[in-house]
Formats: structure tokens, sequence, C-alpha cells
């Protein structure tokens, strides 16, 4: 089951609206552009990494946007976002940044919403064509998933804890097509990983060399919820040796901050993460006493640099699952800001 926006007929694109993001119609296509300009999406909380997705949706031309945040400016905020100054101290997130997201790109239509999260009803979300959930504790992760699932609407969740992040990615059942030239073997239908199969493979005449063909190959993606992931998450037969010995502390530590045992000292966050090492049937040994101390003292802290990366990756996928063109990433990124390791886990 997919969800992604259908273009709508009186949303096509424009020549002004061709010519404007004539770069990027080169890199990802005009389908992928004209379904930009006609998604729906709504983003929770502009903390951040909420601020780094804004940023690189509203310029690549989205049809609308709407950012729920019931937030007030920090002092802290101002070392992390850039929508933010220091006479905003004491105003609503969204109202503070209003005017500066507004002037990035006339063209899409923002709307801001100050209510909490947890006071929407159902409802409100059926009006999306994809959610984006930021700065979320563990409960309005489980309840936000619920209600995409039940709408079925895709949804990427991430956070920060200092030089450590993560997504998480739910988009139900996902179709991504590649085209690439076809090998002498040819490509055989079936699992290519735990989450992931080829559904179909077609060939397709070279344009310019008829001793060559194309396959056009259309992987299907499957995907868990947040909370099943929680539950049932194991790397057990998904890594070689060498994607084992690189496995970063953040990973563990950072499954076992979604504990339903909330961990109040470093000891206590480390005697869950070797449980949910136990959990992933990896050694123990993968945890380090010196990522424990860092991590707790990190826990929900939101670093400039590392929100770039995660935001723009959130972002970069989403103009993905628009062209249809890249299989998605799925289900779970973890950035170790200290190694720059960044790997995709189907957990």
């Amino acid at each position: 089951m997919e969800s992604i926006p259908k273009q709508r007929k009186n949303e096509q694109l424009t020549d002004e609206e061709i010519a404007l993001y004539d770069r990027q119609i080169r890199l990802w296509g005009m389908a992928a552009q004209a379904r930009m300009r006609s998604a729906r999406v709504l983003l929770i909380n502009l903390g951040s990494i909420g601020t780094e997705i804004t940023k690189n949706l509203v310029l690549s031309g989205l049809g609308s946007l709407t950012i729920l945040d019931n937030h007030k400016v920090t002092e802290e905020d101002l070392s992390s976002q850039f929508f933010i100054g220091e006479c905003d101290v004491g105003l609503y997130r969204v109202d503070a940044a209003k005017n500066r997201v507004l002037e990035m790109n006339p063209r899409v239509q923002v709307s801001f919403d100050s209510e909490p999260f947890e006071s929407k009803e159902m409802e409100y979300f059926s009006g999306f064509d994809l959610v984006l959930g930021t700065q979320m504790n563990r409960d309005e992760m489980i309840r936000l998933n619920g209600i995409t699932r039940h709408y079925g609407i895709p949804l990427y969740m991430a956070g920060c804890n200092g030089l450590f992040a993560y997504i998480f990615v739910d988009l139900i059942q996902f179709d991504a097509q590649e085209r690439k030239l076809k090998s002498p073997n040819g490509t055989s239908l079936g699992k290519i990983s735990a989450n992931t199969e080829i559904v179909n493979v077609e060939d397709q005449p070279h344009e310019e060399d008829e001793t060559k063909c194309y396959e056009v190959i259309t992987t299907r993606n499957y995907f868990k919820t947040f909370e099943d992931m929680l539950r049932t998450a194991s790397l057990e037969g998904k890594l070689n040796r060498r994607q084992m010995k690189r496995l970063s502390s953040a990973v563990p530590l950072t499954l076992a901050l979604f504990s339903e045992r909330p961990s109040h000292t470093s000891e206590e966050l480390k005697r869950e993460a070797l449980s949910t090492c136990r959990q992933l049937q990896v050694p123990e040994s993968v945890l380090k006493d010196s990522y424990v101390e860092q991590f707790f003292e990190q826990a929900g802290v939101e670093f400039s640099p590392v929100a770039a990366i995660i935001g723009g990756a959130v972002a970069q996928d989403v103009i993905n699952i628009l062209g249809k063109k890249q299989s998605p990433l799925n289900n779970f990124v973890v950035l170790d800001g200290i190694t720059l390791d960044m790997p995709i886990l189907e957990v």
C-alpha cells in the first residue's frame, strides 16, 4: 500500500516553476518535482533538525508544509537554529521563525500551528500525504506512528543526542524503480534483504545501441512500525564480519533510550544498552564505556552540524520517494558523530 501523493490536475508545474527549479529537475526529474509540488507535508517540532528539514523542503518546491510546534524559544535554541534570534526568546518557535521561513520560497504554502501535538485528534492528520516527526519522546512516537499507519501515511521520525542521531522510517510498503544496463545473467526476482525484494524486471531497448538492453527493476520495500521495531529489533545474520566490527556503540545506546524504563544514571543506561545488545544479538563488546557516559550527558541535545546531516538525509529521502527512483531508507539509521559512520540498519 502506498500513499505518495498523486499529482493534482490544477497543480501542474508552470513554466516559471520549471525555470526556477531547472537544476533540481535535471537531477531528479520532472515527475519527482511535480509530486513535490502537490505534496502536503506535516512537520512536528521546529528544533534544529526540523529547521534543516524545513529549509531543504521549502527550497525544493514543496506544495504545502504545516509546522506543528508548541515550544517556545529558549536561549539553548539560539546555538542550534538559524530561523530565530536573541529577540525571539520567549516567543513560540513557529511565530519567531514564520517570516524567515516564508521568505525562503513564497511559492510554497506554509502554515504554522502552535498547539500541542498531544491535543490533536486523529482526524487532524488525515489531510497530509507525509508526516515528519522530530524531538519526540517514545510515547509520542508510538502514538504518531499508530496514527500514520491508520491513515496509510508515510512517516519519518528523527532526533539528536549530541554527537549522535537517528532516523526511523515507516513507509508501510513502497515500490521503487531503477533502470540499469542488463548484465549477461540478468536480474532475478526474489528477496535481496530482510525487508526488500525484487518483484518485477522488464527489459527495455537501448536508445542508441541495439546490442545492449536496459532492465527496469521494481524493488518492493516492507517496513515495521516503531513499536514493532523496538519489540523485535535484531541484527542476527544481517551484518558481515567487517560491519559487525565497525558497529557503533551508538546503535544499542540509541535504542536503549527508547526503553519503557527511563535511565536516570549512566549506569542504568549501560544496563539497558547491554540488554539491547542481547536483543540485537550483537556482542556486548560493541558497547564501549567511553560512549556510555558521553551519550548519557548528551541525550536529547541538538548540535547544528549533526542536525544538518540528519535533516539533509531526511529531506533527500523524501525527494527520492516522491520520484520513486531509488529505494528509500529502510528502516533505522544511526549517525555516530565521532567515527562519522551512518549505517542503514534493517532492524
